[in-house]
């Protein structure tokens, strides 16, 4: 496959150490290595609430299955979605997530997004798992298909879903109660999904992905969903 050009674009805010370093995102508290960690200003919600001191797009490596994750914040609603890359060769590579109503996968909400690694796209903000050197102020473009071969490579497919469902508080919410976004039937009390919400959530993805990658029933890879954070019960409309 041919190489893209990349774009040149100016290094974002970088609100925690990238490369290595480990943050809090597992539900009981423990560490996550990182590849790097982005705070977006103009997509950071403004109002106060659990966000607050979270960060705007987290990349990391899931070490049970080796696929890469993202938890990026989206600029509609400044909610957070969860995203895992699969590479080449794998059973979905290049599948839109709107034929896969017969696979049967668990993730909050449902898959909702499927595309290519978005390397033209600001780091920032891109759908595509990079590392950044600070050292050289340089970026690595990173996909799964790096540590498979050796080489840089454009073809990781990425799967995704959302946390603006039915029963999620999202940011602009708290600003706009009366927008178009109602609780469902029987849900009166909305929760935020934390970075550790999402975190759980594409662990839980990147397992079923894998095991289907290895013709495994990923019904039973899924470990179940991921707990509400108790703290963002206390957030809400």
């Amino acid at each position: 496959m041919p190489k893209k050009k990349h774009n040149s674009v100016s290094l974002p805010a970088i609100v925690k150490p990238p490369a290595g370093a480990r943050l809090p995102l597992r539900e009981d508290g423990g560490l996550v290595k990182v590849d790097a960690v982005y705070r977006v200003a103009d997509v950071h919600p403004t109002a106060d609430g659990p966000w607050s001191g979270e960060a705007d797009k987290i990349a990391w490596t899931d070490e049970a299955s080796g696929y890469a994750c993202i938890i990026r914040r989206s600029p509609l609603y400044q909610h957070l979605c969860g995203y895992v890359a699969v590479p080449p060769g794998h059973p979905l590579f290049g599948r839109e997530y709107g034929t896969m109503l017969g696979i049967m996968i668990g993730v909050h909400g449902g898959i909702d997004y499927s595309h290519v690694c978005e390397r033209d796209a600001p780091e920032d903000r891109s759908i595509c798992h990079v590392a950044v050197d600070l050292g050289s102020r340089q970026e690595v473009r990173r996909t799964v298909a790096d540590d498979r071969d050796g080489h840089d490579d454009d073809d990781a497919w990425w799967f995704g879903f959302s946390c603006d469902q039915r029963d999620d508080l999202v940011p602009l919410d708290t600003r706009h109660p009366r927008s178009d976004k109602t609780p469902a039937f029987g849900v009166d009390d909305p929760t935020y999904k934390t970075e550790a919400f999402v975190y759980g959530e594409c662990v839980r993805l990147a397992a079923q992905l894998k095991a289907i990658g290895e013709d495994r029933d990923p019904r039973a890879a899924d470990p179940g969903p991921t707990l509400i954070p108790v703290s963002s019960l206390e957030y809400r409309r």
